[in-house]
């Protein structure tokens, strides 16, 4: 797999290189579960989704038998509730397992929040053969706003997997996003960049990025945002 284009679901038909492969312990599993963390925005308050049916897109269970889908928002102001991490037990019928699920979600909860996470999936949540509960797979989103607080996350990223205009872009806190039409697109503010590229499309044109230079960009990221436009073909 190394040193060749791995293509998924997730990357797209030109799939992204393997510059590395993670190798983890294989565990027996008995049941596979699913579980999440994420912002309800509308509730303003983070909330837990997991259901008994893991293993499989969680988007598929909720469509089919959302019965089996449930959430329980967390009020950031009084945390989490004792009571309600043990009927979500019951729920993903671990009720023997009690105990483990709730120190789960508590790890989860302080993870999420210690982190800036936007968003915990783990799936599958499983139950292994000898009665462990543990998180076999998982997706782990940080808010981008926060990385200045989680320097030691941003370290770890790897720009290897972004392209190249775009990572160098990052740099000067530019919003950039090669699309490969043939009209460059320099604006201020990304309403006004989205709406100038509808118009481009409305008649017949075909846009060949997206860049929002931002209300606060001057000197040296303005000079590198043209040098992006005049480096494209």
């Amino acid at each position: 797999m190394i040193g060749n284009t791995l293509v998924t679901k997730q990357s797209g038909a030109a799939g992204m290189p393997c510059n590395c492969v993670y190798i983890v312990e294989k565990v027996g599993i008995d049941r596979e579960l699913y579980l999440s963390l994420t912002l309800d925005r509308a509730a303003a308050m983070a909330t837990f989704i997991y259901s008994k049916e893991g293993g499989m897109a969680i988007e598929d269970v909720a469509e089919q038998t959302p019965e089996k889908v449930h959430r329980l928002n967390v009020n950031p102001l009084v945390g989490l509730d004792e009571a309600a991490l043990k009927t979500a037990a019951k729920q993903l019928d671990l009720a023997e397992y009690e105990d483990q699920v709730v120190h789960l979600f508590k790890q989860l909860y302080a993870c999420f929040w210690e982190r800036d996470c936007d968003m915990i999936e783990v799936n599958p949540l499983v139950l292994t053969d000898d009665k462990r509960v543990l998180c076999a797979d998982s997706k782990v989103t940080i808010d981008s706003n926060s990385l200045y607080r989680q320097k030691e996350l941003a370290d770890q990223e790897d720009l290897s997997q972004d392209n190249p205009k775009e990572a160098h872009a990052k740099k000067f806190d530019l919003n950039y996003i090669h699309i490969g039409g043939n009209i460059g697109c320099l604006v201020n503010g990304a309403g006004l960049a989205m709406s100038t590229m509808d118009i481009i499309s409305l008649y017949g044109g075909s846009a060949a990025n997206f860049l929002d230079v931002g209300g606060s960009a001057e000197g040296e990221s303005l000079t590198e945002a043209l040098k992006l436009l005049n480096g494209d073909d």
